[in-house]
């Protein structure tokens, strides 16, 4: 057995345990925690809104009819938000909508809380270069335990606000390590320890990786995963159709996570009214929980 399969299998085992055993470190769980992933199951609509929320209240989420929400990890501000916020955003008649965390594992952004303005001149040894496509965004070793410790912190973070959940970003930057032979495994087993590490404190903490839709078939990914978000099955941002092969091969990716029973939310980008509806109906056709949305992720649209 590969080390890399001896690392998942440990993360899994402790995952496990923590899931029967409470520590100092457990954060007591809400009255409908045992519910979450079935009410993850059964969600039919989400949004997705990352800057722009307008008042401490996420007024926008409020009044939203989504039954899921991600939202960043913290205000426009860079504060984290509390427990208090998150209970009234996730209000509403009926139930509680579920309120996931957006937090990128596979990049460094330096306009993040944990960012250190030495970097510049002396960044760290996970640091790689820049992402020409989305400037202030940085390539990371994320194999590195030092990068894994900084973000399992952030996740700590989410977990003690309150959230259901985390919205893991930058899971298929495994593909732009080519040159890594581990680097697909490695993802694998980062994301299991991300897993291990919230649900020991929180057992029903839910995780939700986005993008890298073919990890699935890992047998050792789908225990560790409660669901997936996936950007551009049918339009590519803006307002762009996406090739028959691509779609056909994701679908063919999405039908191994709903046979786990694991729900797959995806996110288009579009804002044409009539390409708009039409991609609400294939996505639904085809089993996905849909939403469309602008590239900028700085509104919360309204759903169909």
């Amino acid at each position: 057995m590969s080390t890399a399969r001896l690392t998942l299998l440990s993360l899994l085992l402790v995952a496990c345990a923590a899931n029967g055993a409470a520590s100092s470190g457990t954060v007591p769980a809400a009255p409908d925690a045992g519910t979450r992933a079935q009410r993850l199951t059964q969600a039919r609509t989400w949004g997705y809104q990352l800057t722009g929320y307008g008042d401490a209240m996420l007024g926008p989420v409020r009044r939203s009819p989504f039954d899921v929400v991600v939202i960043d990890a913290v205000t426009d501000e860079g504060v984290a938000w509390t427990p208090t916020q998150l209970r009234t955003a996730a209000a509403r008649p009926g139930g509680a909508r579920l309120l996931a965390a957006y937090l990128s594992i596979g990049e460094a952004e330096d306009y993040r809380p944990y960012w250190q303005a030495s970097w510049t001149a002396s960044p760290p040894r996970w640091l790689l270069g820049g992402n020409p496509d989305w400037p202030g965004s940085y390539a990371v070793a994320y194999w590195d335990p030092a990068w894994q410790a900084l973000m399992l912190r952030q996740l700590d973070h989410v977990i003690e606000s309150g959230f259901d959940g985390v919205y893991l970003d930058l899971v298929d930057a495994y593909e732009g390590h080519a040159q890594r032979p581990t680097a697909r495994a490695d993802m694998v087993t980062w994301v299991c320890r991300v897993a291990a590490h919230a649900r020991a404190r929180d057992p029903h903490f839910l995780i939700i990786p986005q993008n890298a839709a073919e990890l699935i078939r890992d047998p050792g990914y789908a225990p560790c995963v409660d669901a997936l978000g996936s950007e551009e099955t049918f339009v590519y941002a803006m307002n762009r159709p996406t090739e028959v092969a691509r779609q056909q091969a994701l679908l063919a990716d999405y039908a191994v996570w709903t046979a786990h029973g694991k729900p797959v939310f995806a996110v288009d980008y579009a804002d044409t009214p009539e390409l708009v509806s039409r991609t609400y109906a294939r996505a639904r056709a085809a089993g996905l929980v849909p939403y469309v949305t602008v590239r900028e992720a700085d509104v919360l649209t309204p759903g169909r």
